[in-house]
């Protein structure tokens, strides 16, 4: 028993090493991550292609930020009645995102999109190459792609892995929204 929590706690340090940590400090993540959790990202996600949906670290102006990738480049995003919409590849409907557990639309005066992908109009627009469209999952509290724009590939850290702290929260962290007509 002593030598599997030695053999874990290692684990745990050893990965913890090799992985970048944070600690969530607001809201804009809610419900999906809340103030207190304790994050890691991926540490092998080397140089990350960004996937639709999923929660990702980028660094804003020197600050870290925890955030959803909505729009990948070649996508076209629009905010419509408080509920983010993407067109995925440009074509087809234009799908809303939705979070588990609800189908209510977020509550938010902001809309999208000026060519640079913040607010201040409404329409769509699309994501351009090397670009991503960010969202919190708080959108009434959420600083994000709406405020500042499209994001750089570049800038953005890696994929969240793992929630680890407080404990009986700790879990992988996949997509854990989706999209729908």
């Amino acid at each position: 028993m002593l030598a599997s929590a030695v053999l874990v706690a290692a684990l745990g340090v050893a990965v913890t090493g090799y992985a970048a940590s944070a600690v969530v400090a607001g809201r804009s993540m809610s419900p999906t991550l809340e103030p207190g959790q304790r994050i890691l990202v991926d540490p092998f996600a080397g140089d990350y292609a960004p996937v639709r949906l999923a929660v990702v670290v980028a660094d804003r102006d020197g600050t870290a930020v925890v955030k959803r990738v909505v729009g990948v480049p070649g996508d076209r995003v629009r905010m419509v009645d408080g509920r983010a919409q993407v067109r995925p590849e440009g074509v087809g409907p234009w799908l809303s995102l939705v979070l588990p557990g609800t189908d209510d639309p977020w509550d938010t005066p902001r809309l999208c999109c000026a060519p640079d992908g913040s607010g201040g109009v409404a329409g769509s627009v699309e994501v351009p190459a090397g670009r991503v469209w960010l969202l919190g999952d708080n959108l009434a509290v959420s600083d994000d792609s709406r405020a500042y724009g499209f994001v750089p590939v570049s800038a953005i850290e890696g994929p969240v892995w793992l929630r680890t702290w407080p404990l009986d929260s700790a879990d992988h962290l996949v997509a854990m929204a989706a999209l729908s007509r």
